[in-house]
């Protein structure tokens, strides 16, 4: 009896797993789709410099659209920051990339110096479903990215 109990647990498991590795595919086919694709394009840019902290910042937000649709948002931020009288400069991006008005996946990259930074979210029906990035606060990013990219939604809805 343990042994068919224990059977059944391992194949409920690796069931899950299956089935969270084919989303995931799923939503990286249709990622690949987004980025592929001919949609309406929009840019935007903010310049911030304040050097009474010593930091320069230029930001760059692109939007994808499907007719009212959103379906990519790329905010890419290029700073330099005057530290001990020595220039940082750093270069962040996040893609959020959205499928019948729900967030499927943000990639985020952070480069500065040597260090690179690379993080995928992946999201089913409103939840996490699996992330790249593994740190005691990963869990909380999650819902953090989530929130924002359902809040884009609402301001390109409007």
């Amino acid at each position: 009896m343990k042994k068919i109990l224990l059977s059944a647990l391992v194949f409920y498991i690796i069931k899950g797993n299956c089935q969270d590795t084919l989303r995931i595919r799923q939503i990286d086919s249709l990622v690949k789709v987004i980025n592929q694709s001919n949609l309406i394009t929009q840019y935007d840019s903010i310049f911030q410099d304040q050097p009474e902290i010593g930091l320069s910042m230029k930001t760059y937000l692109t939007t994808l659209l499907d007719g009212n649709n959103l379906k990519k948002f790329v905010n890419k931020v290029n700073s330099v920051r005057l530290e001990k009288g020595i220039s940082k400069q750093m270069t962040t991006s996040n893609s959020f990339y959205f499928d019948q008005d729900k967030l499927i996946k943000v990639e985020e990259v952070g480069i500065e110096g040597e260090k690179k930074l690379y993080a995928d979210w992946y999201y089913f029906e409103n939840k996490p479903l699996y992330y790249t990035y593994q740190s005691d606060r990963s869990e909380s990013r999650a819902v953090l990215l989530l929130t924002m990219g359902n809040n884009m939604l609402k301001q390109i809805q409007k």
